[in-house]
């Protein structure tokens, strides 16, 4: 079973995957667009949502790790 970190990992990689793989004619890439009825496609929307989620996400892994060395701290060994 994966831990939140391991998780959290998972999904910065799949969100750096998916900002990689945009191009000008793709989902994300492409300029926003008007639709009928005031539906349209908001791509810009969609790169900014996952650079916002990979922003929390890297803050969130930033906050384990400083945890992590507050808890366990550095270790000096004397011979």
């Amino acid at each position: 079973m994966a831990t939140f970190r391991q998780n959290l990992i998972t999904r910065r990689n799949a969100i750096a995957v998916e900002l990689a793989a945009l191009t000008a004619t793709a989902a994300g890439g492409k300029p926003n667009m008007a639709g009928g009825g005031g539906a349209g496609i908001d791509h810009v929307g969609y790169k900014d949502g996952l650079y916002r989620e990979l922003a929390e996400i890297d803050k969130q892994l930033a906050n384990m790790a400083a945890a992590d060395a507050a808890e366990n701290g550095p270790w000096e060994i004397e011979s």
